[in-house]
């Protein structure tokens, strides 16, 4: 090495890269580089320099370089291949000029050592961000990522294993037999350790090819907004803003693909974030498309702290989920999406009502009408809201009679269930009101009872109509909530469903949530809906 630090020479050449000082001889680098041999012709050597400056070279990569011109074996790997490549491309280091010379030596060993290695490419591609772009034409990139493309279609599994929803009963996959899996003591290098420029183009390029499944794809993303944002605390928050908006972009829209948990938690970062309204659109629709399919705790996400926001939060996803809910048999009988829902948001009342002893009265009360609205006309017996309410009083023996009041006018008594009265009827934490209230609700249901037992048997309606509403007090209670929850002036919320004519259960439940579709029958809507062809959906602004 004492040949790169010669000093006092006429024919040395002095240069820094990055304020690391080279002292070398001119007519050594000169035989190996065919730029440095011109320049020395035209007497320019001093625009080596901003060549240098111009390709961003580091010091240890030019170092490399340097020993090669000298004769000294460089030692090429994935960290500094791209780079070793990019200043022997720019400084012209090739067969032409010099046999057996370096930018043949560095492509040589990118073929044979690194791209045939999924670990080594992606190393590669990380290590050389920055020279890749000086490397166009080369087009490494694309090289780069055909390389990792086919190794995934090979064994989707090095994009990590999909996690899957609670409910989802798809079969693992199984790769082909003949297909060699890594060994289970061997850990494959992730693609999320990419930047975004680079991760972002790959994924696309990989949904595009068809050859891996959507759910390992999905894994990876799901995995790289887990690391550059949701666990990503240090990070800067214009960074992460641009990483959930790609996310957003990546992922696909088909319901049951993603976790609940992780919809939840990127929409309520990419709200904090202020990302755009495209990307807080697009999760408040992907998590509206499969509520039912969530648990109490992924919508507690939605509330930290239960602020006026939050509230609104929760509001409009429920309120997106009956406006865009669509399925795929228009005629089908199941409805058990809805009841999932209902149960969902009693569930979820209670959780907040037990767990969080920071939730106000105002609070408390604003969830309990979303969930009364929800749950009235789809489950039978409010039990669940009662439950709620009353570990809600516990919790805060120091309400006043007037605020216990006014956490009981989210109950509706008249909905309980035989063994829900017998229990309030007993319950001293109720007001009295409330308490008498609940007394009267058995002597009403006995008189209902009757009352249906005298006009069925005057009516002899046939076993295959739908039994319908015929309260008029509640089907107007019903529609002043459901309206309450900001759906749109121009659609209907609210059908009475007739007894004349037989009607699917799913059509009913359809109408009864919003018009979502439109019918030209004598039963459809006669709101403004009713002209459109087309089907209308609400798309809600998560601000």
């Amino acid at each position: 090495m004492s040949d790169l630090e010669t000093r006092n020479s006429k024919s040395e050449l002095h240069i820094h890269v990055k304020d690391v000082p080279f002292h070398l001889r001119k007519e050594t680098i000169a035989k190996r580089s065919a730029i440095v041999s011109s320049l020395l012709e035209r007497n320019k050597i001093d625009e080596l320099h901003c060549i240098l400056q111009d390709i961003e070279a580091d010091p240890e990569t030019f170092k490399l370089v340097a020993k090669f011109c000298y004769g000294y074996k460089v030692n090429l790997s994935s960290d500094n291949i791209v780079s070793v490549l990019c200043i022997a491309y720019y400084l012209g280091m090739k067969e032409e000029h010099s046999t057996d010379n370096l930018l043949g030596k560095a492509s040589s060993f990118l073929e044979t050592r690194v791209l045939p290695s999924w670990n080594e490419t992606v190393n590669a591609l990380r290590s050389g961000d920055k020279s890749l772009d000086k490397l166009a034409d080369f087009e490494l990139v694309d090289l780069f990522f055909d390389s990792l493309i086919e190794k995934a279609s090979y064994d989707p599994r090095l994009l990590g294993e999909p996690i899957k929803n609670r409910e989802e009963t798809t079969s693992e996959y199984r790769p082909n037999p003949r297909r060699r899996l890594f060994d289970n003591d061997w850990k494959s290098e992730d693609l999320i350790t990419l930047p975004l420029r680079f991760y972002e183009p790959l994924m696309i390029r990989a949904m595009e090819s068809r050859s891996i499944p959507v759910e390992y794809i999905v894994t990876s993303i799901c995995k790289y907004a887990k690391k550059w944002v949701l666990d990503a605390e240090d990070s800067v928050s214009g960074k992460k803003r641009e990483v959930v908006e790609a996310v957003e972009r990546l992922l696909p829209h088909k319901r049951g693909l993603i976790s609940c948990e992780f919809l939840f938690k990127t929409l309520k970062h990419s709200i904090s974030l202020e990302a755009s309204s495209e990307c807080r659109n697009g999760f408040g629709i992907r998590v509206s498309k499969q509520l039912d399919m969530a648990t109490p705790t992924d919508l507690k996400i939605l509330t930290q702290g239960y602020g006026e926001k939050d509230i609104q939060l929760v509001r409009t996803v429920v309120t997106s989920f009956y406006s865009n809910y669509t399925n795929e048999e228009e005629d089908s009988e199941d409805v058990s999406v809805f009841v999932k829902v209902a149960k969902l948001l009693e569930e979820f009342l209670l959780l907040a009502a037990s767990e969080d002893t920071s939730l106000k009265l105002e609070a408390f009360v604003a969830l309990g009408e979303i969930t009364a609205a929800i749950s009235l006309g789809v489950l039978r017996y409010s039990d669940g809201i009662y439950r709620a309410v009353d570990v809600f009083l516990e919790r805060r023996g120091y309400l006043t009679e007037s605020e216990k009041m006014e956490a009981c006018k989210v109950l509706d008594c008249k909905k309980l269930s035989r063994q829900g009265c017998e229990e309030a009827a007993k319950n001293q934490r109720l007001p009295l009101r409330v308490v008498v209230q609940v007394s009267f609700v058995p002597q009403l249901q006995i008189r209902d009872t009757v009352a249906k037992e005298i006009k069925g048997g005057e009516e002899k309606v046939e076993e295959e109509e739908v039994t319908v509403w015929s309260d008029e007090d509640e089907m107007e209670k019903m529609s002043e909530k459901l309206l309450g929850m900001e759906i749109q002036d121009h659609e209907c919320v609210i059908h009475r469903w007739k007894k004349a004519k037989k009607v699917s259960v799913w059509s009913q439940v359809k109408r009864k949530f919003g018009c979502l579709t439109t019918s030209s029958s004598d039963d459809a809507c006669t709101c403004d809906a009713k002209n459109n062809n087309k089907k209308k959906k609400i798309h809600h602004h998560y601000k």
